[in-house]
Parts: C-alpha cells; structure tokens; sequence
C-alpha cells in the first residue's frame, strides 16, 4: 500500500511539493494540486488547487483522497528552539536547532526564513539536512524592530512555529554646543561643552575631528574643548556591537580675546514660581570679556519697580538666590546684573508663593460598622499639596482646597494631620476631627443543627453567624448539658462558618437516649446563644429484641418480630440461624422465617448507627409434621 503524506501543522497548506534542494523561493509560491484521487466508491475527485482553500478546506479533502486511496496517514511537525532572548546585529551568522516529528524524505531540505514586522518572508540560510541550521540576518534590516525565524522543510512542505528574535540597530551620532546650538564663543583659555547624541545599541565608540577617542554608554555625553584658535568638530567616526554608522552635526567654537560682554537668563521657566526661605538656583550665561573683580548678583522687583538683591556675589552661572521672608507672596521680576562692566539681563515674571499651611475641619463623622467617610483638609499657599493623617492615611498631587479626604476606622478615632506641605517642603498643619463609629452588640446566632440526634464520641458540624466585635483573645466553645442539667465544654474546632465538637461519651449516662441542652458562647466578650435541644445516644447500649410464637405445618413460612432501642439506626443484625439483614431503618422489624423443624430464634449479633449493642427475648416456632 503506498503511502500518503499530510501535513496538518497550523499555518500550512495541505499539499506535497517536490523542490531541487539548490531552489530556494524567495517568493510565495503556487502550491501544486491533488492529481486524480478517488472517493470511497470509486469516484473521481475533483482536482484541489490548494491556493484556492482554507486550510481546513485544504486539510478535508486531504484526508478525504487518503481515505478514498486507503493510505497511511502521517503527522509532521518542525519545532524550532526558542531564540527570543537573543539579540543580534543585522548581517549576522546565527544558529538555530530544531527537532522534527515524521519521517522526512531522504531528499528532503530544511531552510530559514526571516519574516519582517510587515509580515514578509524570505530565505536567509543553505538548505540543511540537519540540525542546528546556520542562517545570516541580512545586512540591510533595521534594527530596533523584531523580526520572526521559521523553517521550512521541502519533501514534504512543512512550516515550524515562528521564532521571534531582536535586531539591534547600528549607531548614529550628532554633535552639537550643549545648549543644542552649532555656534559658541568663548575667551581664551576657556572651555566649551559639546554635547553628542548618540542612537542605537550602546556602548559607543567614536573619534572627532581632533583625534579623540571616546568609548561610552551615556547618551547624551557630554565634553569641553579648549581650543586656542576658531575650530570647528566633527565626528569622524562612531560604531557599537553592529559596525559603524553615521553622524552629523560641525559646531563651531569661536576663539575670541576679546568679545563684547553678553549676560542673559537661561531656563527661565523654571523660575515661574519660588518660595521664600528656600533657596533656588538662576542660570544665566555670561559671555565675551567681563573685566577683573566682575560679580554677578541676582536682583528682584516687586510692582513698584524697585530692585533689590537677593544673593551674595558670585562669578559662576548658576547663583543661589534667597527670597527673604519678609516679601509677600505675589508676582515678581527676577534679573541677573554684573558689576564690570556694570550690565542688566532680561527679566523673568516670577511669583512668590507661600508655605502650605493644612488645616483639618474640625468635623464630627458617625459611621456604621465598616463604613468609611470624608473629612476636609484646606490648604493655603503653594500646591500642589501632600497630607498624611495620623491613622496612616496618606495623599499627595492634591490640587483642590478644601480637599476631601476618605478614611474608614476600626474604632472611634480622633484624626489630626501628621505631616503635611506643599510645594515649599513641609508646612504648618493643625486641627482635629473625631469619628465614631457604631458597632452593634455582639451576638452568636446557632444554625439550624444538621442532626437532632448523635452518638456519644462522636461529632457534630453546627453552622453559626456573629455579629459585633470580639476581642484578639476571644474564645468560642460549644457547650451541652450534663446528668445535672449544668452546661459542660465540648472539644471544638474552630472555622469562619462552622464550629466541630465533640460529644464526649462523659455527658451521656445510663443505657438510654437522652435530650440535652446545647449552646456556643464566647468569652470577650462574654456572649451565649440560643439554647437547642439535642439527643444524645450512649455507645453499644443498643437493644434488640425478639418476640414471636407459631405453629405452621412443614414446609409453611412465618413471620417474627425485632425491636430495637438505645441505639441510632440503620441496625444491622444476625439471627440465630444465621440470617443476616444489614443496615436497616425499620424498627419494629417483620422477617419471614421457613424453619424445617420447631426452632426458637435469638439474635446472635447487633449493630447500630451508636456501636455494637446487646439482645434480648426470643421467638419459638413449633413445626407440626
């Protein structure tokens, strides 16, 4: 019988596909038809144009022409190894293994094709016989994305499941003055910072136009020059783990002895809102040729138009200022002035604002058990605000004054503010607030009990509920009454639904049922509930007993009769001719006797639901012949 090859691997189409192993498609191919298969009763099927279906289309009519021809049907499966924690550059040699499922044609090749995040595949590997298949990422894929591995085989046409696998990019650069312009002017003897934006997969290597060799993994990096002269750099060169890559970017680092003096404020916006006793900091930049013994101090002005200075003389470009307590919160202007020569920078609008000051609403709440509510807290001065209370309650990015804030005690509690501030740092907070929360009484509610009777030893599920609240060190017990009518202890487990106790056999006296009292209590607090009645049976105190006269002639039946006391049913017994009757309901209890001769019946053995048990009486059967 010869063999039928199919493929049912997901993501395939259906079909056999002979390939010289020296062909690799690099684009979708047509697959090939089913040539001339019969059904069942002999009759032809239609050719299948596997391009044409739905690869469950495909796979029906597979399976349908291998029915009809009576051929083995076979499973191949390619499964390649997981290579998603691996990252590599484009261009480079990989390895992936694979193991298969089925038995492959002799001629049969395995090869590799990438697919890109636009869904496209190709070949990037030889055709392989075996595994591990070597296979190189081309050269001229991006990286940064991630692309997909799968291998296909040829004889048959089988797809593995596709492997993800990260490509890293290869380096760009981009020089530039650190403020992001391509011009500075310096003094001699001064420096310039350059500032190079790198792309791609650190680390990085690249050499400017001056000679110098950097290897970093910071980006942006930042450098000074101190050139003597004009000069321009470049970046000659920059590559990291894929090669070399590309770079842009001349600035130009002006050389002059002696420039016209230049003072202006940088990040201006950054000093839209300050607070007074905090110091901060004002950038500014100062350029060209200031003469000896030049300070630069930092000034402000309220709406009168008076400027007074607010910083100690300094020589850098970034000068801490101090806004004295003693200005108001309100709008300012800010400037930077030098000494020598005498120079003003621009103005910058700055407003003052004043420290958070948090005040919680002396409120009243009452709650219900686990209820939660809302106090308010308002804020004066500069926000956004932070507050935390002293149950631990804590908010912050808050920006509504008077602001709401939830909180749910276990107990009556009163609330003030622990730490509370604002933009200025921690501020000033006050008030108090107290919360009552009302419990209701405890209470322990017994469940319906799931048997009014048990056997002395053993034990009993009773469902409960509680309402309130009980103490850490709270205990509950079940408890039953005595031969005295006093409540004793019972052993009891303990669930969130359910309490086991255990009716020890001491609570149970005498050979008969008894009905007791039972109840669970609580010790902190000190709470009982409704008292139930339950039946208690001792252990094998269960009776039975035998009672019965006949005459009947021979070869006629009778019947006799057992009693059964002091015991928990189903009862089990053996009479004295050794009928057996297991497990029975029934009491009194009829059993149909055809003794061959005059018989007197006992019963020779008990048990019940409560042990074993005792007998008594008997029944005579006189057989007249």
């Amino acid at each position: 019988m010869s063999k039928f090859f199919i493929i049912a691997f997901l993501g395939l189409l259906l079909s056999i596909t002979w390939v010289q192993a020296q062909e690799i498609p690099s684009e979708p191919q047509s697959d090939t038809t089913l040539t001339n298969p019969v059904d069942e009763k002999g009759k032809k099927l239609k050719p299948v144009a596997a391009d044409t279906l739905s690869e469950k289309e495909a796979e029906e009519q597979v399976l349908k022409a291998a029915k009809a021809a009576g051929d083995t049907v076979y499973a191949y499966k390619i499964i390649a190894d997981d290579l998603s924690y691996i990252q590599v550059c484009p261009g480079t040699t990989i390895t992936l293994p694979f193991v298969t499922e089925g038995p492959f044609d002799a001629d049969n090749n395995f090869i590799v094709h990438i697919i890109d995040p636009a869904g496209k595949s190709i070949p990037i590997s030889l055709p392989s016989k075996t595994s591990p298949i070597r296979a190189v990422i081309p050269s001229y894929k991006i990286g940064g994305e991630v692309y997909k591995l799968q291998i296909l085989s040829t004889i048959p046409v089988v797809k593995s499941q596709e492997v993800p696998i990260r490509l890293l990019q290869t380096p760009t650069a981009r020089i530039e003055v650190a403020d992001g312009t391509q011009a500075i002017r310096i003094m001699p003897g001064k420096e310039a910072q350059l500032r190079i934006n790198l792309q791609g997969s650190a680390p990085w290597t690249f050499r400017l136009s001056d000679s110098t060799t950097v290897q970093t993994m910071s980006n942006p990096y930042y450098m000074s020059v101190k050139p003597a002269h004009v000069k321009a750099y470049r970046i000659i060169g920059v590559s990291n783990a894929c090669g070399s890559g590309v770079s842009t970017g001349e600035p130009i680092v002006n050389v002059d002895d002696n420039p016209e003096p230049k003072l202006e404020l940088k990040e201006v916006d950054k000093l839209v809102r300050v607070c007074t006793g905090i110091p901060f900091q004002v950038p500014f930049s100062a350029t060209g040729k200031f003469k000896a013994g030049n300070k630069f101090v930092v000034q402000i002005a309220d709406h009168s138009g008076t400027f007074k200075t607010i910083s100690s003389p300094d020589t850098t470009g970034y000068i801490a200022a101090q806004i004295p307590s003693t200005y108001k919160p309100g709008d300012y202007r800010l400037r930077v002035t030098s000494s020598a020569p005498y120079m003003i920078s621009q103005t910058a609008n700055i407003t003052i604002v004043a420290p958070t000051v948090a005040t919680l609403q002396r409120d009243s709440l009452h709650l219900p058990e686990n209820g939660s509510g809302d106090l308010s807290v308002r804020f004066d001065g500069g926000g956004p605000w932070f507050v935390l209370l002293s149950d631990g309650t804590y908010e912050n990015n808050i920006m509504d004054s008077p602001h709401k804030i939830t909180v749910k005690p276990y107990y009556d509690t009163n609330f003030q503010i622990t730490s509370a501030g604002g933009l200025c740092g921690v501020g000033k907070f006050s008030g108090r607030a107290k919360v009552t929360v009302t419990t209701p009484p405890a209470s322990i509610t017994m469940e319906k009990l799931p048997q009014s009777i048990v056997c002395a030893g053993s034990s009993i599920e009773i469902p409960y509920k509680t309402i309130g609240r009980y103490s850490a060190t709270n205990r509950f017990v079940v408890q039953i009454t005595d031969k005295n009518g006093r409540f004793v202890d019972l052993p009891t487990t303990v669930t969130a639904t359910t309490f086991t106790a255990k009716v020890t056999p001491a609570v149970s006296q005498g050979d008969t049922i008894r009905t007791q009292k039972i109840r669970i209590i609580s010790s902190s607090p000190a709470v009982s509930s409704k008292v139930e009645e339950i039946k208690v049976i001792p252990n094998n105190k269960a009776v039975g007993e035998v009672t019965g006269k006949a005459f009947i002639a021979a070869g006629r039946s009778t019947r006799i009769q057992l009693k059964f006391k002091n015991g928990l049913p189903p009862w089990s017994f053996t009479l004295s001719d050794g009928t057996a009757v297991n497990g029975t309901f029934l009491n009194p209890y009829l059993i149909t006797v055809t003794p061959a001769a005059t018989t007197e019946y006992t019963i020779s053995s008990l048990k019940s639901g409560c042990g074993t048990g005792t007998s008594m009486g008997s029944a005579l059967v006189t057989v007249d012949k």
